[in-house]
């Protein structure tokens, strides 16, 4: 099987999806390569701020990243508020 190679420019949050969804597919050739100038992958502009009055703008229940998983983005949430306490 040939391995296919796929460079990404930009790591924000659809970078990163991106290439997750090319990764947990079901044809496993892909090798990607993310470009992303800041040393955080998954923020981008949109969900870099620290400030704590940005919040959501819908339920965290609805923001998965898998149709077939709708509560991968709460259960990591919940992951990262435990490992930050």
């Amino acid at each position: 099987m040939t391995r296919v190679t796929i460079i990404i420019i930009g790591g924000g949050a659809s970078g990163v999806l991106l290439a997750l969804h090319l990764l947990r597919g079901p044809d496993r050739r892909f090798e990607v390569t993310i470009i992303e100038r800041r040393a955080e992958l998954g923020a981008g502009v949109a969900y870099a701020t620290n400030h704590p009055d940005h919040l959501l703008n819908v339920r965290a229940s609805n923001m998965s990243a898998f149709p077939d998983d709708p509560g991968h983005f709460v259960r990591w949430l919940a992951g990262r508020q435990s490992a930050h306490s």
